[in-house]
């Protein structure tokens, strides 16, 4: 904050002292030229008063050249003109050297209307020349001229008090710069990062778009952490819940080998038990690493690019529903019969663009779940079609049902509905995690409606752009 307010003391300062100078400057200049004016006026005055004196006293002695010696004029310049411009005398300078005057304003004026003036500024030191000139009463001219200091003497005269006030300048913006750097940075320093928006009522105008940005930012940063723990937490529950699901079957196998090796189970149809068992724990091995090896492909495809998404998962394509349910419901034909359940499908034309293996993923997980958690006896159907421009999948069944504090639940890893029977009932518990992120990966969104005892029904909605771009595709 010290730097900061250094930077701002020096920005301050520089603004003050700049405008100071401009000030001092333009002022300088303005006063100048007003002086400058007003010695002119004053010595045009003067000269023509003094012109008027010469001009009686040389009409009243009939030798003009000894009244022109004998007149105490300090600082002016007499000159005696003849009607043809030659000079007869002048108080400086050799008449016999002097050039002819009669092309002079002020001379041909003064021949003409009786008397005129004018002013000549030098070309060295901006001094000006005032020539005030009369006509006598025999015809010849009179002129007197007086040096007169010009703009740039003036100005120079002033060089002294001019940087007496350039020195007052830059002491007053120093002292100015500090108070008014504190007196801006001052709210500022009064910012609480934690709670910006509390800072609003006392903070400039110009700083409140600021710390509203602040407060989002840090808000969303909240969040971000919050996700990060629940991402945490949820790797440390999946690691325990992977680690718990993977011994169960392995030491289930390991047993049953480990019993058969020893020739502990010598009758022959033991054996065939024991290897059945085997086998539907391998299975079910099997199934918990494939489940695992799908929900780490698809956060994979979230974390990554499209690149990614389609070297992991696979790239998109018009996926077309009804054909989809069918493929399905050959699969699962069997395991419904086993179950005692009947299973349907009631598909409309829909088609959505998206990848194959997970829309699969998505419906066989929902269909076999329906199976497996339904009373003897049920049913389950799955549908198909377009509602709104949208398509949609649905699998309905009429079995055990879900709690309601459990519908926002029964999508995450390992979480189980029936907890008693759940081991009987097979499953990795990781079905309905991979439907959630198969529809999420497709923008879709998932609908449960459900009663304990009654029944669930779940419908997945993609957007109406999935039908659109499988428009385009086909275009």
């Amino acid at each position: 904050m010290n730097v900061t307010h250094r930077s701002l003391s020096r920005r301050v300062f520089a603004t003050v002292f700049t405008v100071a100078m401009v000030v001092v400057a333009v002022f300088s200049l303005a006063g100048t030229a007003y002086v400058q004016n007003r010695l002119v006026a004053l010595a045009h005055e003067e000269l023509d008063s003094q012109v008027d004196v010469v001009a009686a006293a040389l009409n009243s002695m009939p030798d003009d050249k000894i009244i022109l010696r004998n007149l105490p004029l300090r600082n002016t310049r007499i000159t005696l003109i003849d009607t043809d411009g030659t000079v007869l005398y002048d108080t400086e300078a050799d008449p016999a050297d002097m050039p002819n005057h009669a092309d002079r304003p002020e001379v041909i004026r003064a021949f003409e209307e009786g008397r005129g003036n004018s002013e000549r500024s030098s070309s060295t030191l901006g001094e000006v020349m005032l020539y005030e000139a009369i006509r006598l009463d025999n015809g010849t001219v009179v002129r007197l001229a007086q040096e007169q200091a010009g703009f740039l003497s003036i100005l120079s005269s002033m060089i002294l008090p001019l940087l007496g006030l350039v020195a007052l300048g830059a002491l007053v913006s120093v002292i100015a710069a500090r108070v008014e750097s504190r007196a801006i940075i001052a709210p500022l320093r009064a910012v609480d990062l934690d709670h910006p928006i509390r800072n609003v009522e006392n903070a400039y105008a110009e700083m409140i778009p600021m710390l509203e940005r602040i407060e989002t930012q840090r808000q969303e940063l909240k969040r971000q952490m919050r996700v990060l723990a629940d991402n945490d937490r949820m790797r440390r529950e999946f690691t325990a819940n992977i680690t718990h699901e993977l011994k169960t079957p392995l030491t289930a196998i390991s047993g049953y080998a480990e019993l058969i090796a020893s020739g502990m189970v010598a009758d022959e149809a033991d054996q065939r038990d024991f290897a059945r068992r085997i086998h539907k724990e391998a299975g079910r091995l099997t199934a918990l690493v494939n489940d695992i090896l799908t929900l780490s492909s698809l956060d994979e495809a979230e974390r990554g690019d499209a690149e990614v998404t389609n070297s992991v998962l696979g790239s998109r394509e018009p996926v077309d529903l009804p054909r989809m349910l069918d493929t399905v419901y050959h699969r699962l034909e069997t395991v419904a019969d086993v179950s005692g359940i009947t299973l349907a499908v009631k598909s409309e034309p829909a088609i959505v663009f998206g990848v194959p293996r997970l829309l699969d993923e998505l419906v066989y997980n929902l269909a076999s779940n329906a199976i497996r958690y339904n009373k003897p006896n049920g049913s389950v159907t799955m549908r198909c079609g377009v509602e709104d421009g949208k398509p949609f999948v649905s699998v309905e069944d009429t079995g055990i049902g879900i709690a309601p504090e459990e519908q926002d639940k029964v999508f995450e890893r390992f979480y189980r509905v029936d907890k008693s029977r759940s081991k009987a009932r097979g499953g990795t518990g990781l079905g309905l995690a991979i439907v959630k992120h198969a529809a999420m990966f497709h923008d879709a969104t998932i609908e449960v409606d459900s009663a304990l005892g009654e029944g669930t029904k779940v419908i997945v909605r993609f957007p109406a752009e999935s039908m659109l771009m499988e428009g385009i595709v086909q275009q």
